[in-house]
């Protein structure tokens, strides 16, 4: 293996702990033209890595959030501040399942990994269901962008 290959492994493991969807899997399928087993290899473990180790300092990040938000923006004890439309709509209708679902996809995985260890208190689970929804939306960014970007660049020049 050579130096170039072994960089081009690392950008694409550390790209996908960070923007997996939209980021790890079309730099390893259009720009290094990784190989399918190769490319879900590396892009699964740069994500499943990524909630793991935001799973785990999860509640420092969210501590450190609360104490920064309680300094610089104060709020009153006394005032009942209701849940926002948003939090409320996420773990009625979609719950952890949906918070997994949508992640790789919409969320960034650290973020989303964060607000489902805020939301749903049992790490394991959260990574669990991270883990199986990582490799689902693998497999389909694969087969996307490996089958249809290339119909897709024959129709769209850019100069």
């Amino acid at each position: 293996m050579s130096l170039h290959s072994f960089w081009q492994i690392v950008t694409v493991f550390l790209m996908s702990t960070v923007k997996f969807g939209f980021g790890g899997v079309p730099l390893a399928v259009m720009v290094d033209k990784f190989p399918f087993f190769k490319a879900i290899t590396i892009t699964t473990a740069g994500a499943v890595a990524s909630a793991i180790i935001f799973a785990n300092i999860s509640e420092w990040v969210l501590a450190k959030w609360h104490a920064f938000r309680r300094k610089y923006f104060p709020y009153h004890e006394h005032k009942n501040v209701p849940e926002s439309k948003m939090t409320k709509k996420i773990r009625e209708k979609w719950g952890l399942y949906g918070l997994a679902f949508f992640t790789p996809f919409i969320l960034s995985i650290p973020i989303g990994t964060l607000l489902s260890v805020h939301f749903y208190h049992d790490k394991h689970k959260v990574i669990s269901y991270m883990i199986v929804s990582i490799v689902c939306w693998d497999m389909f960014f694969y087969s996307f962008y490996h089958y249809f970007y290339p119909l897709l660049a024959n129709h769209v020049h850019l100069r």
